[in-house]
C-alpha cells in the first residue's frame, strides 16, 4: 500500500500483519480524496481506528496541517510512527498527533485534541456501525466536532447501508460510492 496523490506520492507504507488492519483500498482512496479537492489544505483531521495511518497520511500528503490518528493497538500505533517518519522524510509538513486510545471513548482523547475540520473513520467491521452512534451519542465528541466532514467507511457487507441509515443521522449526510467502496459523509450536528 502506497500514498496516492500529494508531497508524499508512492511512498510505500507498512501495514501492521493480520486481520485486525483491512486498508482503504487505494482505488477507493484516490476517488474519495480527489472528490475532496482543496478541502484538506491547511485542515485538521482526525483518523479514527486509524491501522497504518493512511487515511491521515494522504490527507497530509495533501496538504493537511494537522493529523490526529487515534488507535488502540500498540501494534499499530508503531506501524503508524514508522509511516509518520516516511511521509515526513518525503518533505511533509503537518503536526501529527498519534492518541493511543480507542475512538468509542471521546472523553479519553478527544478534549486534548484541536477541532477537526475532517474526520476519517475506518473501523472494524464488526463495530463499525455501533461506533458510529457511540461517538454521535457522546456529548463531548459532538461539541469539539461540531461543524466537521464526516467520511465513514461502510462495511462491505448486505445490509450495512441501512444499518447506518437507522442511526442518528449527520447533517447534509449522503452516502458515496469511491471506487467500489461505500461511504457514509456528512456534518457533525451541533
Amino acid at each position: 500500500m502506497q500514498i496516492i496523490g500529494g508531497q508524499a506520492r508512492n511512498i510505500v507504507l507498512n501495514v501492521p500483519p493480520g486481520i485486525g488492519v483491512r486498508p482503504t483500498a487505494g482505488r477507493a482512496r484516490k476517488a474519495l480524496f480527489d472528490s475532496l479537492g482543496g478541502r484538506l489544505a491547511g485542515a485538521c483531521v482526525f483518523d479514527l481506528c486509524a491501522g497504518s495511518g493512511a487515511l491521515a497520511l494522504e490527507a497530509a500528503s495533501r496538504g493537511a496541517a494537522r493529523a490526529v490518528l487515534v488507535e488502540s493497538d500498540p501494534r499499530h500505533i508503531r506501524a503508524i510512527e514508522e509511516n509518520i517518519a516516511r511521509v515526513e522524510r518525503a518533505g511533509v509538513k503537518c503536526a501529527f498527533e498519534v492518541k493511543q486510545a480507542a475512538a468509542e471513548t471521546p472523553g479519553g482523547w478527544i478534549g486534548r485534541a484541536p477541532a477537526p475540520d475532517v474526520i476519517f473513520a475506518d473501523p472494524p467491521y464488526a463495530i463499525s456501525a455501533e461506533l458510529f452512534e457511540k461517538l454521535l451519542a457522546s456529548a463531548v465528541f459532538r461539541e469539539r466536532a461540531a461543524g466537521a466532514l464526516v467520511v465513514w467507511e461502510i462495511p462491505d457487507e448486505p445490509g450495512s447501508i441501512g444499518e447506518f441509515l437507522r442511526r442518528p443521522p449527520l447533517d447534509n449526510q449522503q452516502i458515496r460510492r469511491f471506487g467500489g467502496t461505500d461511504f457514509l459523509l456528512g456534518e457533525v450536528p451541533a
